[in-house]
């Protein structure tokens, strides 16, 4: 008989505490305010699971009258966003952190606001002074980019939003000379990419050449060669491939050619034509890439 009533309180004690440690897909709305105590500057986020917006405002309530400015739409997102949203706080334990979190003896610093309310009208807060459940909130921090489009809480991982490069400087070749000698970056920028949730797609790399700003000043009588180098590489995730693009440098584009195309390398040496378009292409998993451009243009420089 005793064995049964134990049996009972720990099966009531595991429904209770099983219940108050739900997940909840029921979430209709999401604020997280917070306030740097170094100067008073003062941020809402607010996430509405009903019209599918997210929306902020920011501020320095300074004077004596001070009115709070309206939050201003940021982004909209559609219901398959909303649900691996959700899901992905869950998972994260963002619903089962402490009521409060406050660290003593700082005077400095911050603090925050989160408040979750769902659709049967409960609702569930956390507050923190200076302190948080900042593995939680890092492990959140993707979510709401992916959703928000920016940082709201926590910190991404490293290149999450930033997509990484690999070093490249040229040499030149003067004509009377055989020895190279490095004149710098070829001032490449970025062209098109796909990383995780968000991507920029279909640019154009004349337009982007085109503009003076990317151009060095090439000399005919030279030669030059591009050099790739993965040494200061500091990405944890090493490419898949990379694939090194030659077009004329023109508004068509013409004469595609790969000039080379392979895997991981520790550096990469390749000669350069002159008043070409470059791009090289970084490929990684998930079909996540990154294109950077730049053009060998003949006497650019005013």
């Amino acid at each position: 008989m005793k064995k049964v009533i134990l049996i009972v309180l720990i099966l009531i004690i595991f429904m209770v505490t099983g219940c108050s440690s739900k997940e909840r897909e029921d979430i209709v709305k999401l604020t997280y305010h917070t306030v740097d105590y170094n100067g008073g500057y003062t941020t809402n986020a607010v996430l509405d699971f009903e019209n599918n917006e997210y929306r902020k405002n920011g501020y320095l309530p300074e004077v004596k009258d001070f009115e709070e400015p309206e939050l201003q739409l940021i982004k909209t997102f559609t219901d398959e966003e909303k649900k691996e949203f959700i899901k992905g706080i869950n998972n994260a334990g963002l619903l089962k952190i402490k009521d409060s979190y406050k660290k003593y003896g700082i005077i400095d610093g911050g603090g925050w606001t989160l408040i979750i309310e769902f659709s049967d009208g409960t609702s569930f807060k956390s507050t923190g002074d200076n302190d948080g459940p900042y593995k939680v909130f890092n492990k959140c921090s993707t979510y709401f980019f992916d959703l928000c489009g920016e940082a709201v809480m926590g910190m991404l991982p490293k290149y999450y939003k930033d997509q990484p490069n690999i070093m490249c400087n040229l040499k030149i070749y003067e004509e009377d000379k055989l020895k190279a000698t490095e004149i710098g970056s070829p001032l490449s920028f970025k062209a098109n990419f796909k990383w995780n949730k968000i991507s920029s797609l279909d640019n154009d790399y004349f337009l982007i050449n085109n503009d003076p700003q990317k151009h060095r000043d090439y000399n005919a009588d030279n030669n030059y060669k591009i050099v790739f180098e993965t040494s200061y590489y500091d990405y944890d995730e090493k490419f898949q491939s990379i694939k090194v693009y030659e077009y004329n440098y023109n508004s068509d584009l013409s004469n595609e050619k790969i000039i080379f195309e392979g895997k991981w390398f520790t550096k990469l040496e390749l000669d350069l034509e002159l008043d070409k378009i470059y791009v090289y292409r970084l490929e990684y998993k998930n079909g996540n890439f990154v294109e950077y451009t730049f053009n060998t243009r003949i006497g650019t420089t005013d």
